[in-house]
């Protein structure tokens, strides 16, 4: 205990005291418990920008999609200041991010530096392509869970965003058919391989059946064909679809019950308003 004590006595200097009896430092932040030091260490990382709120006055949450550790939280710090590190204004929705944080499994790691490793200029200037963004922010904040680290995920999320923001025309029905490719990454694409012009499109089991099922939540045979050809549809693809307004909106209905059916806790979403407003 003695020998604890003056280590502690040596080096408390060059830490900064935080709440709770914690030390940081620049490239190590250590933790103290009854039994041992646990150290944040620094480490890089490659994003993808889900959401941002507010922690204090001077910092913020961004929760991230990080390409070697799924999704995580980071503290940012709030600066105005245009030489800052860490300028808050790049962590927008979609934002692809290279930036280093102290990392500790568990803990919330903080921002050190960050710069964009792409950037998306036109999802910030299109009034389309930022309200898409926006809807597809808040889709993926309520898919995708802490951890779960994906690679495939992120280079399709990467590439997705990418497209979306070199695409000049024809992006109409880009959220349709990014929600229908996102659901193979989550593991809840449906069964459509039995499908025929008889055939019922079960929501709930998430498959094709030959049966009207005994629930609501069913889409009938005519309507079934047309959402068949949808799910079949890539990016390489997308420009054949030829959906007016109405079938649009229905489709997007369609695919939101489909991820609330499939998803724990997914919520009506709050900028699907804004989406429907937008294309009608």
């Amino acid at each position: 205990m003695h020998q604890f004590k003056k280590l502690f006595e040596f080096i408390s200097p060059i830490f900064k005291i935080k709440n709770g009896g914690t030390f940081g430092f620049q490239k190590k932040i250590f933790f103290r418990n009854s039994n041992s030091f646990q150290a944040f260490m620094t480490e890089k990382f490659e994003g993808i920008v889900l959401r941002t709120f507010k922690y204090s006055d001077s910092l913020m949450v961004a929760d991230i999609y990080t390409k070697s550790r799924g999704r995580l939280s980071f503290l940012v710090p709030v600066s105005h200041n245009k030489r800052s590190k860490v300028r808050n204004v790049l962590f927008q929705p979609l934002s692809m991010l290279s930036f280093t944080a102290s990392f500790k499994k568990g803990a919330m790691s903080r921002v050190q530096e960050v710069q964009p490793y792409t950037m998306l200029l036109s999802l910030q200037g299109d009034v389309v392509k930022s309200s898409i963004a926006l809807y597809l922010s808040e889709l993926l904040t309520y898919s995708l869970r802490e951890g779960g680290e994906d690679e495939s995920l992120f280079n399709f999320l990467d590439r997705s965003f990418t497209l979306l923001d070199n695409l000049e025309t024809g992006y109409s029905d880009f959220h349709l058919v990014f929600m229908v490719q996102l659901l193979r990454y989550l593991g809840i694409y449906p069964n459509i391989e039995d499908c025929n012009v008889r055939s019922y499109f079960d929501l709930q089991q998430g498959c094709t059946v030959s049966l009207q099922p005994l629930h609501g939540y069913y889409l009938p045979p005519a309507e079934t064909t047309a959402f068949v050809e949808l799910l079949r549809t890539g990016y390489d693809t997308m420009h054949r679809l030829s959906l007016n307004r109405e079938l649009r909106g229905r489709y997007l209905a369609i695919l939101s019950m489909y991820y609330r059916l499939h998803i724990p806790e997914f919520p009506q979403l709050k900028s699907l308003d804004v989406l429907r407003e937008l294309f009608n």
